[in-house]
């Protein structure tokens, strides 16, 4: 760390956000100085992105069900984002900002547009809330905060993670979104319906990443359920953790 600072990051809680204490946590577990703070004391103090890329390296937007996903999974969440602080998430990454959305959080970086206006989140295929552990398999090396990781397992809880693809332009989106290596993160199997088993998207930096399952969950090796076939690794950090320090290492080259 340069003059022994530690990177910041800015979880954001709000009203229906139930994992900025875990999200947080994570953080602090991989090295950073973790602040939580209200939507709505943001957006009565006008806290500007000015003010975020100066104080805070690394933006989190957590799960839970913010403003209880009237109109949608994460719109309202969205709309105050973009209408009541005026953030604009893709300048922030180019300003060397870091990202995550997880769960609702990503649900909610879709509906603002961070990965394109042809990319959309609707119910599970299924019909069901999902609540499980999944396994995930990173592709290619564009995100930062996958870099160097394998297969993990990972748990999930939603009713709407399928991603879909504008079917009009389908082909075309695909394409470009492979060319910039967005489609980063993927289930090993189906558990939503998502377009290309997507679990996970980046932008085009790189530096934004969302998902759907959430990996603030597994920081600790004794939240997997199956962790009392391995008791030897009962210390041990879980797969989740891995994300985390990645922004960490990322992080610090910013400050």
């Amino acid at each position: 760390m340069i003059g022994g600072k530690k990177p910041r990051v800015l979880v954001i809680t709000g009203d229906g956000i139930n994992c900025e204490q875990e999200t947080a946590q994570a953080f602090t577990q991989a090295g950073f100085d973790s602040e939580i703070r209200h939507l709505n004391d943001l957006v009565a103090e006008q806290f500007s992105l000015d003010q975020l890329s100066a104080r805070y390296q690394t933006l989190a937007l957590p799960g839970g069900f913010s403003f209880a996903d009237d109109l949608g999974s994460g719109k309202v969440l969205a709309l105050k984002l973009i209408h009541g602080l005026g953030w604009d998430l893709n300048a922030y990454a180019a300003r060397g900002g870091l990202v995550i959305g997880i769960c609702n959080g990503f649900q909610a970086l879709i509906r603002m547009g961070v990965f394109g206006k042809d990319v959309s989140i609707t119910h599970n295929s299924h019909g069901k809330f999902q609540d499980t552990w999944v396994k995930v398999n990173p592709s290619g090396t564009r995100c930062a905060w996958l870099r160097g990781i394998g297969s993990m397992d990972l748990p999930i809880r939603h009713g709407e993670g399928r991603l879909v693809i504008a079917s009009f332009r389908r082909r075309e989106v695909l394409a470009k979104m492979e060319r910039h290596g967005m489609m980063c993160l993927r289930y090993e199997g189906d558990p939503n319906g998502s377009e290309e088993r997507l679990a996970g998207l980046c932008d085009p930096t790189g530096r934004i990443f969302g998902l759907m399952p959430h990996p603030e969950a597994f920081v600790r090796w004794t939240a997997h359920p199956e962790w009392t076939l391995q008791p030897s690794r009962a210390n041990a950090p879980g797969q989740g953790l891995a994300l985390f320090e990645n922004a960490y290492q990322e992080a610090r080259r910013v400050l």
